[in-house]
């Protein structure tokens, strides 16, 4: 991961001005890399991202540390300003700060480690990205999206037999 991110770093220009860069370039980069995915080895990457309030900085430097202390490598990390979010029921974005990492599935202890980052993320107000979720707990996710309640009636409403539903919604019991 070390040397992947060395030879990323070094292979970009010092200054760049009137460059042009068509949208996949721009927002997709590794796209251009063939099978930049192999880097994370056979058991492939774990996606994990979170969004805290402004304010709440003191988290994003603490979940760093806890990365740093942990020895989880992170081929990708974007952390990006967040305006304001969109008014869905359980809409990811708010004001605050953003944070994704891809991490490889088989770091040891891992699971450890997003479990201590969960309990961050939600002391801090915040709360994880759910289209990259795929082991967040069910309870967790009560304290991360306060218009839950909301969605779960409007649910029952909609579809009180419980027809459309995806592996997320049935882990979640969303």
């Amino acid at each position: 991961m070390a040397l992947a991110n060395a030879a990323w770093y070094r292979k970009a220009p010092r200054s760049r001005t009137g460059e042009l860069q068509t949208i996949g370039q721009f927002f997709h980069p590794l796209d251009g890399i063939r099978n930049w995915n192999r880097v994370y080895g056979p058991g492939g990457f774990r996606q994990y991202q979170y969004v805290v309030p402004f304010g709440a900085e003191a988290a994003v430097r603490r979940s760093l540390e806890m990365i740093a202390v942990a020895r989880a490598p992170s081929f990708v990390t974007v952390l990006k300003r967040f305006g304001a979010g969109d008014p869905g029921l359980l809409s990811f974005p708010m004001p605050g700060w953003t944070l994704a990492l891809d991490f490889p599935a088989r770091a040891p202890g891992l699971a450890r480690l997003l479990g201590s980052l969960d309990r961050l993320v939600i002391e801090a107000g915040g709360r994880l990205y759910l289209a990259k979720d795929s082991r967040v707990p069910a309870g967790a996710l009560t304290q991360m999206y306060p218009r839950l309640p909301e969605f779960a009636k409007l649910r029952a409403d909609l579809d009180p037999a419980g027809i459309l539903a995806s592996d997320l919604s049935r882990r979640l019991a969303l």
